[in-house]
């Protein structure tokens, strides 16, 4: 009788024994799990933050270079003026009272060179320049200020005394006349009166083909309403740039000259062209040294106005310098013209 408790006894010890021993590992083995999860877990995020810090670190350059700017490997841009010269040419002229066939006097030819010589022009395109020799002689006097032009061409058109011309530091590699360059007004036949010109020349960039013009003037005349003559010249013009753009879509164009109408006119309007045509042309905003954008004084009727242009097309238009193109004012600038020089810089 007495061993049967003793035995039971000892039993409920070792059961508590190997209960307490069994709990013991079961919490251990617990814990070691809990801490080789938390390190999975560890692992797992240090990944996904080394994973998305080199996508962002892709992304960032992704972005930057679709947000750089398109390099010029040439180097320095190309400087264009556009300048009304007037009258560079011989013609009737009054002084002292007296009236006699002279050239441009002297004063307002050094003027104009100063002018230049502030642009510091690699192609210079002009307006009212008179004869070949006139631009011969123009170009040797410039030669003399320090700017090397001997690339030129001259263009005449119905008008014999005032001629356009460009003249260039680079190759001029083409030349062409428009197809057309007459049209009926009032059952009357006319010619563009100063002509259209028309050349490519070659930058370390890019060829850039420059259309230069110089429309009907205000001036009324006895054969027809001058506006309408202006008009007329001006939608030879957009003919002939509809066919350069036609032929070839990307072509660099450069439209410029004095117009002698302002920016809301129908002749302005006709040579830009409609605002949702892939051949339209954009308007080069240049202004002063105070932001202002008029070109010409006219002192008969006290009027300054903005008739000066330079339109480029749309393959054109990524490569100017917007920011550097300027309208040349020194305190001098009316002594030479009564126009202002338009400087547009070509990357």
């Amino acid at each position: 009788m007495s061993r049967h408790p003793i035995s039971i006894k000892s039993a409920s010890i070792l059961l508590g024994a190997f209960f307490c021993l069994f709990v013991s590992a079961c919490d251990e083995k617990k814990s070691v799990t809990t801490t080789t999860e938390w390190e999975n877990e560890s692992r797992t995020a240090v990944t996904e933050q080394s994973v998305a810090a080199s996508t962002a670190k892709a992304d960032t350059k992704t972005a930057t270079k679709a947000n750089a700017p398109d390099t010029d490997i040439s180097g320095e841009s190309v400087r264009f003026l556009s300048y009304n010269l007037r009258n560079y040419l011989t013609m009737r002229r009054y002084i002292d009272g007296k009236s006699s066939e002279e050239g441009k006097p002297e004063e307002e030819i050094a003027a104009l060179l100063k002018v230049i010589v502030e642009g510091q022009p690699d192609v210079l395109g002009v307006c009212e320049i008179g004869s070949k020799e006139d631009l011969a002689g123009f170009q040797k006097r410039l030669a003399a200020e320090g700017i090397d032009l001997p690339n030129l061409h001259h263009v005449q058109g119905a008008d014999t005394v005032r001629s356009l011309a460009i003249l260039s530091k680079y190759p001029l590699v083409s030349t062409a006349t428009p197809k057309e360059d007459s049209y009926q007004l009032s059952g009357k036949p006319f010619r563009i009166s100063r002509g259209i010109l028309d050349a490519t020349v070659k930058l370390p960039s890019r060829s850039v083909r420059f259309l230069g013009v110089h429309l009907k003037s205000k001036r009324p005349v006895k054969d027809a309403d001058e506006e309408m003559i202006r008009r007329n010249e001006a939608y030879l013009l957009r003919k002939h740039i509809d066919e350069i753009l036609t032929a070839d879509p990307k072509a660099n164009l450069m439209v410029y000259g004095d117009f002698n109408d302002t920016k809301r006119t129908k002749t302005v309007y006709a040579v830009k062209g409609r605002s949702n045509s892939s051949k339209r042309l954009e308007m080069l905003e240049v202004p002063d040294s105070r932001g202002e954008l008029w070109t010409h004084h006219w002192t008969r009727e006290d009027i300054y106005s903005r008739i000066d242009f330079c339109m480029v097309s749309l393959a054109l238009s990524p490569h100017i310098e917007r920011e550097e193109c300027k309208l040349l004012d020194p305190s001098y600038w009316d002594v030479g013209s009564d126009h202002r020089a338009l400087l547009v810089l070509i990357k």
